[in-house]
């Protein structure tokens, strides 16, 4: 394993309930209600896909507009001391550094919001690239990302381990040929359990980063 592809939000560090509140509050400025149960269904899909499903016959300039106001109410609740690193992460970030293993950020939000969060939690010098999903024409599931991250680092898919937390990037990193490490509440979802079945060792999941030893894995755990 070569390099290893982050997911941001909800992977690296918890944003879930301020993405939650900043989607509710633009949406119903706009006569739409979001539902937590929809918010959590949708989540880790791009900002167009989501609202081409949730309003009536959007323009390309309304998908344009909302997604600008949601994100500007996003950032607006970053602030450093606001956002911790997940459990784990820290260790996983030192350890695949000194390891001299590539590191990438590949998020399906916009630039300005991974940038900001980055900085808010003080780890861009862990980072090669920081590539978002935001503007590409197919976001996740879809592998275009995750293979735009393996083009950045210049590994091919199979050298690549993708950290995600939702079953659209872990759905991304099957359709890419990458291994998986599939963590949080989505470890225990039924929803996963066909990505676990179909690829056996390259996809593992597991509740917390900081229940998994980082150098232990990138040494024994075998390749797709």
């Amino acid at each position: 394993m070569k390099a290893v592809i982050w997911d941001l939000d909800n992977t690296i560090v918890d944003t879930e309930d301020l993405h939650r509140h900043a989607w509710q509050t633009i949406t119903r400025q706009h006569g739409v209600e979001y539902s937590d149960e929809a918010f959590r269904a949708g989540y880790g899909r791009n900002n167009a896909e989501i609202l081409r499903e949730l309003l009536p016959d959007p323009t390309p300039a309304m998908i344009a507009t909302i997604s600008v106001q949601k994100e500007t109410a996003f950032r607006a609740l970053v602030q450093p001391g606001a956002v911790v690193l997940l459990p784990g992460v820290a260790d996983w970030l030192d350890a695949i550094r000194r390891q001299g293993k590539w590191q990438l950020v590949g998020s399906s939000g916009p630039m300005a919001n991974i940038v900001t969060t980055i900085e808010a939690l003080g780890i861009a010098d862990y980072f090669l690239a920081m590539l978002s999903g935001a503007t590409l024409p197919r976001g996740k599931p879809h592998p275009d990302l995750f293979l735009r991250c393996a083009d950045a680092a210049r590994m091919p898919p199979q050298e690549c381990l993708v950290i995600e937390d939702s079953i659209h990037g872990v759905e991304a990193a099957h359709r890419a040929g990458m291994v998986c490490i599939a963590v949080g509440p989505l470890a225990q979802s039924e929803r996963l359990q066909p990505f676990l079945a179909a690829r056996g060792p390259s996809c593992v999941a597991i509740d917390s980063l900081a229940a998994l030893d980082p150098v232990h894995f990138m040494q024994q755990w075998p390749l797709a």
